[in-house]
């Protein structure tokens, strides 16, 4: 028999107590608690997830390109001022009148000492500093029947592979082995002396010629060819992010940076465009003519014994255009403007009594080499980018449960595993 228990009311059954949670007057936490505090807390709970914002990376400062634009504008007034010394001095520094004949050799010189300085720039902007650059040159008119030939297309391609062979031997030099680039060069340019005996049976081997000649557009027209292409590289130059690339080009040359795969081919590229441009300062002048001996003085030359012999032309007229000798900076005009400021003055001096001021050439160009040096220096420090400014310490950023003076609120509820327990820390 099953038993039925009588109806009650549920109310009076129900025993349970039901407490009713409030917040206490002044228990909110100044700062937020991250929970309702109208519901009961839970003691154990401790701290919730904090949301973590992450600040975009900043742009890479740029350089202060102003102060080498500035330079420049000085450098070309300088320019103006050497040339109108040749004007003045026109009939001990030609012989006669100005004439294109008689400027004609002169243009043609400059095109080449205008190419090399080109080259020599670039290696310096990379941060790679290559000395085998100013010798291009001299390894092109050492083998004219190879490196012109017969056909000088085919001449060409032979310069562009030496050109290569050269900067795969300085990127392995620098880049695998972490030789210094200046010793690197250097070890280039002993390879390249060396090499003469075996391009000269390669040109056998291969049935080269007399070199070839093309029909010659007139040296002014080389010689502005040169300056435009050297005024495209220094606008190329300019690019933040082309700047960007030479430091980390430059990290990976000295060992200073990392060896990634961009870098490492930026070196090798630039250093092949550089040889390329030097080279070129050699192969124009036997390509248009023949009759045309470029600027040998501008150039290192490198004897089949593997002597060298190092002029500082090349070094003056680098650093007088404002190329920093420690990479990434430099002008756009600059090389162009310091060539031919150069050129001028190297005409004046040598229409000077050479008895009187003969022994002293070398101490000119040592002067101007220490000026080159200064003029760098200064245009480097001040095209450097602007110094951020550091963020004060009183706006440092508080922790979402910390009060001010660095301990947590009493009367919040919260259970804090990470601070010991007073009445253990009395004991």
């Amino acid at each position: 028999m099953t038993y039925v228990p009588p109806d009650r009311d549920d109310q009076a059954l129900d025993q349970t107590q039901h407490l009713d949670f409030a917040a206490a007057p002044g228990a909110g936490h100044p700062f937020g608690s991250g929970v309702d505090d109208a519901r009961p807390v839970d003691p154990f709970a401790g701290r919730p997830a904090t949301t973590v914002g992450y600040a975009e990376a900043a742009a890479p400062a740029r350089d202060r390109v102003g102060f080498q634009f500035v330079w420049e504008g000085i450098l070309l007034l300088l320019t103006l001022n050497a040339l109108f010394l040749v004007y003045q001095r026109r009939e001990e520094v030609f012989g006669g009148g100005l004439s294109m004949d008689a400027l004609g050799p002169h243009f043609a010189g400059l095109a080449s000492l205008i190419l090399v300085a080109a080259a020599f720039g670039l290696t310096l902007r990379l941060g790679a500093v290559n000395l085998a650059v100013p010798a291009m040159p001299v390894l092109v008119l050492m083998s004219p029947s190879l490196f012109v030939g017969p056909d000088p297309l085919v001449g060409l391609a032979y310069t562009a592979g030496a050109a290569a062979a050269v900067a795969v031997l300085f990127t392995v030099l620098t880049v695998v082995l972490r030789i210094p680039p200046w010793l690197a060069g250097l070890a280039s340019l002993v390879v390249m002396g060396g090499s003469y005996a075996a391009l000269d049976e390669l040109a056998g081997a291969l049935g080269s010629g007399e070199p070839g000649a093309w029909t010659n557009p007139g040296n002014l027209w080389l010689l502005l060819g040169a300056a435009v292409l050297s005024a495209i590289g220094g606008l190329i130059g300019l690019a933040p992010g082309v700047r960007e690339r030479f430091s980390k080009v430059k990290g990976a040359a000295d060992g200073t940076g990392d060896r990634e795969a961009g870098s490492v081919a930026v070196l090798l590229g630039g250093t092949f465009l550089a040889l390329l441009l030097s080279a070129l300062a050699g192969f124009l002048p036997l390509v248009f003519g023949g009759d045309l001996e470029p600027e040998l003085s501008a150039v290192f030359a490198v004897n089949a014994d593997a002597s060298l012999v190092l002029t500082p032309l090349v070094f003056i007229v680098v650093f007088l255009a404002g190329t920093s000798p420690w990479g990434r900076r430099g002008g756009v005009l600059g090389t162009v403007l310091a060539a031919v400021a150069v050129w001028a003055l190297a005409l004046v001096w040598n229409s000077l009594d050479q008895d009187v001021y003969g022994e002293w050439t070398g101490a000119a160009a040592a002067g101007l080499l220490l000026l080159g040096l200064f003029v760098s220096f200064g245009l480097d420090r001040l095209g450097r980018p602007r110094e951020a400014l550091e963020p004060e310490d009183a706006t440092a950023e508080m922790r979402p449960f910390d009060s001010p003076n660095g301990a947590v609120d009493d009367g919040t509820g919260l259970f804090e595993p990470t601070l010991p327990d007073a009445a253990s820390a009395n004991r």
